[in-house]
């Protein structure tokens, strides 16, 4: 009998850099050599360093369920196009999310404009390459940006992309709490603006709160806490902490991922995981 309480585990940022890879790849290995899908997707960052790493793994293994890791918030475009220009910096990066977020407020045509043409070159790279999409998301969640959303939704359709993270957590821990607020009301607004019938959500979602931080203690507390439905947990397994970014903890997520307590807590408490592709079927 199928459980109430379905579990998508999630690695975001693959094709990040080397460390997330191999972080990513141990886990997709481990996979499949118990027969646990400890891995119901991963998110395909286009624009990393290693993505193209990232896609021949992918095109061997094609039973994980791949996904868009949509940006334009870190590190270089994929785009050439000269639209892109009120994205980046003066080093050719794109300026972060501080500085974005006022420039669309400031230009609302042009920035739209541009992150639609970036986000469609990134969608493209991965196809190009082979990689089938499940499912798509945003670097630091920019789609639960209204105008953000629309552009998400418009490119999930047009490339038959089936699901769209939901990026909002229930649970109020005291880290990031006004973090949180501004996250929910944004998607709020932002559903509100677009209708989504066709595409898939996630009714519940973690990894906002602690991201980067899911030591074994605190990924067993959020498991217990699952609630009826499909839950989608983003986590960023690294084979170092610090790597990629100095406040994440990657080696000790993908410890606790790795460690056998996982499917037997998850069989415990009658939780089902699944994948990005079977949620969509």
């Amino acid at each position: 009998m199928s459980s109430s309480k379905k579990l998508i585990i999630n690695a975001d940022d693959y094709g990040l850099c080397r460390e997330v890879n191999r972080a990513v790849e141990m886990l997709a290995l481990d996979s499949a050599a118990d027969g646990v899908p400890r891995l119901g997707g991963v998110s395909v960052l286009a624009s990393g360093e290693c993505w193209e790493q990232a896609a021949d793994f992918l095109g061997s293994h094609p039973w994980l369920s791949a996904g868009a890791h949509l940006n334009a918030v870190e590190g270089r475009p994929v785009s050439t196009a000269p639209e892109i220009g009120i994205l980046l910096g003066n080093d050719g990066c794109f300026a972060g999310l501080k500085t974005l977020l006022p420039r669309w407020l400031m230009s609302p045509l042009a920035v739209p404009r541009a992150v639609e043409i970036e986000w469609r070159a990134q969608v493209e790279r991965l196809l190009r390459a082979g990689v089938k999409l499940f499912h798509a998301d945003s670097h630091q969640h920019l789609h639960a940006f209204p105008p953000a959303y629309r552009i998400a939704v418009r490119l999930c359709r047009e490339y038959h992309i089936p699901a769209l993270r939901r990026p909002v957590e229930r649970h109020q821990y005291p880290e990031r709490r006004a973090s949180l607020i501004a996250l929910r009301a944004s998607w709020t607004l932002a559903r509100a603006g677009a209708g989504t019938a066709t595409l898939r959500h996630n009714d519940h979602f973690l990894g906002f709160t602690r991201a980067g931080a899911y030591e074994r203690g605190a990924l067993a507390e959020d498991i217990r806490r699952l609630s009826e439905g499909l839950t989608e947990i983003a986590l960023h397994p690294s084979i170092i902490n610090g790597a990629p970014y100095p406040h994440y903890f990657g080696r000790n997520e993908l410890s606790a991922l790795l460690n056998e307590w996982l499917p037997a807590e998850i069989a415990r408490l009658g939780i089902e995981l699944t994948t990005w592709e079977q949620a969509t079927q």
